[in-house]
């Protein structure tokens, strides 16, 4: 079954940079991109990878309801197994999630840094967590 894996925490939290690190890890364990698929976004981005098996669609949009859809919207056009993208603690984008019937819904915490020397080595550890979820 398709699913739907949401990084949810509050605004700032390290949601975006989270999930800017997950191209990489899944390059390093045998995806390749979707030739045509990468759209940038400002700060935020749009991506498809695939391995054979799999194909998964990756965004870092997650503050509103309209960027949410819009972007999951992408990646299901796309034909995506797994969409990975970002959401609020508050906002009604969880809504926009649950709009998508032929998918299944995982919300994984944000792991929230105590101090800004902690951020890289949380973010690192939290997009290898969505990785594992893939």
């Amino acid at each position: 079954m398709s699913r739907i894996i949401a990084l949810k925490g509050r605004g700032n939290s390290g949601k975006t940079t989270t999930i800017n690190l997950l191209p990489n890890i899944l390059l390093a364990n045998g995806y390749s991109r979707v030739a045509g698929m990468y759209q940038n976004h400002g700060s935020d981005f749009l991506d498809v990878f695939e391995n054979g098996k799999q194909r998964v669609g990756v965004t870092s949009s997650g503050d509103t309801y309209d960027l949410v859809h819009d972007r999951l919207t992408d990646l299901i056009n796309a034909k995506c197994d797994v969409c990975v993208c970002a959401c609020r603690t508050s906002g009604g984008t969880h809504t926009a999630i649950y709009n998508f019937t032929g998918y299944t819904s995982h919300f994984e915490q944000k792991t929230y840094a105590a101090t800004p020397a902690q951020e890289p080595i949380i973010n690192a550890a939290d997009a290898n967590k969505l990785f594992s979820l893939i």
